[in-house]
């Protein structure tokens, strides 16, 4: 194996920037950080995602014994279950009747399961853009959604992490188990290009709600300063 100088967290995220700040300025996600996403839009997507999840969920427990991969098993951080309840408080115990598995969805669902096969070092930037971001902003984003939906506990439980108990000390030791990965730098820029295939397949995902929703974000100067502000907040 050959080694290289700089952590391979540091390597993807440096890799996958310039698409991860396009992902997350997508009309849609601009108007859910405004707090002016529709609430059946919100459960739309909420509901889009748990097929998502549990992709990435099953992949994480087929994995869990592989000696490369393994490392990497978080059942701390699994969404299936705090999914169903905030689905279920949206839309009722049967909420799954009501959920398309949209093209973008499937798309995603399939690339998750491909990797899962065919490269299973390219599950973890799947597993890291899905969770580590949202486990730091969680403050961040109950705020958000008790301002768009008026929530103050049911109907969050996707964004609290409540196996997490320090969120920047636990980003620092995934960062440490994905770094001690034995992989070559062919299997590390493989990675780099899936996280950026992961980006892509986010933002696939969420236009294709806004053309659903018919959702239309702010002008790139005002997207710009809220972004600014609310980054403020999520140092």
């Amino acid at each position: 194996m050959t080694e290289s100088t700089e952590p391979l967290s540091k390597v993807m995220f440096g890799g996958s920037a310039v698409i991860h700040r396009q992902a997350e300025r997508r009309p849609f996600m601009v108007v859910f950080f405004k707090s002016e996403l529709p609430r059946e839009a919100y459960v739309e997507y909420l509901g889009r995602l748990s097929y998502v999840y549990e992709a990435i969920e099953d992949a994480d427990e087929a994995l869990r014994d592989d000696p490369v991969v393994g490392r990497m098993y978080s059942p701390e951080l699994h969404r299936r279950d705090a999914i169903d309840r905030d689905m279920t408080f949206f839309a009722g115990p049967n909420w799954r009747d009501g959920i398309n598995v949209s093209p973008a969805t499937q798309a995603y669902v399939d690339r998750i399961q491909t990797v899962e096969k065919e490269f299973r070092p390219g599950f973890v930037p799947h597993q890291w853009l899905r969770y580590l971001g949202n486990v730091l902003a969680q403050p961040v984003l109950q705020r958000i959604l008790t301002k768009a939906y008026g929530l103050e506990d049911a109907g969050m439980d996707f964004v609290r992490y409540p196996q997490v108990g320090d969120p920047r000390a636990y980003l620092g030791s995934y960062h440490e188990r994905m770094n001690s990965m034995p992989l070559d730098e062919a299997a590390r820029q493989a990675v780099v290009d899936e996280a950026n295939r992961a980006w892509a397949l986010q933002i696939a995902f969420t236009d294709e709600l806004a053309a659903d929703f018919g959702i239309v974000g702010p002008g790139e100067e005002e997207t710009e300063k809220f972004l600014q502000g609310l980054a403020a907040d999520h140092p």
